[in-house]
């Protein structure tokens, strides 16, 4: 290579008297390859993605099947538990008879009133040690024992 050509700016226009060199076949015949090998690459890896999409669209309609048959199987199983029939037979087999709504007699049971506190420790056997309930004075309750720990230590 030269020295002119080294240093010559490529960007620059060809002068109208100078030849540009021609592209020789072997270049022509790589960049063609390079090409043809890239496009192939893509399109296996192209192919490879709608073929996962296809194995993924299968699975997941196979598990669609499956649990509309159970959905199905279930709602066939619960219709048959609250079918009249089912009801009658079961109450007979445990010697139930249907009432008569003239024989009941309406119970009526009075509220009973709760007081608020159900239990309370007498005064004097409450704790000593009485915290507020919020997350930064236990966190300092703790910082302080450890403090008095610490400093009874020394």
């Amino acid at each position: 290579m030269s020295q002119h050509r080294a240093t010559h700016d490529l960007s620059a226009p060809i002068p109208p008297g100078a030849q540009r060199q021609p592209v020789g076949p072997a270049v022509l015949f790589i960049v063609a390859v390079l090409i043809a090998g890239l496009t192939c690459v893509l399109y296996l890896w192209q192919q490879s993605q709608i073929v996962a999409g296809k194995q993924d669209l299968q699975q997941l309609n196979h598990t669609l099947s499956v649990l509309v048959q159970q959905r199905s199987d279930l709602e066939v199983r619960a219709q048959n538990l609250q079918s009249v029939t089912k009801v009658v037979s079961a109450a007979q087999q445990y010697h139930m008879i249907q009432g008569n709504s003239h024989d009941l007699v309406p119970l009526t049971v009075p509220s009973i009133i709760r007081p608020s506190t159900l239990a309370q420790v007498p005064p004097s056997q409450q704790h000593g040690i009485i915290l507020p309930a919020t997350n930064a004075a236990i966190t300092t309750w703790w910082q302080n024992a450890w403090d008095g720990l610490y400093g009874l230590m020394q």
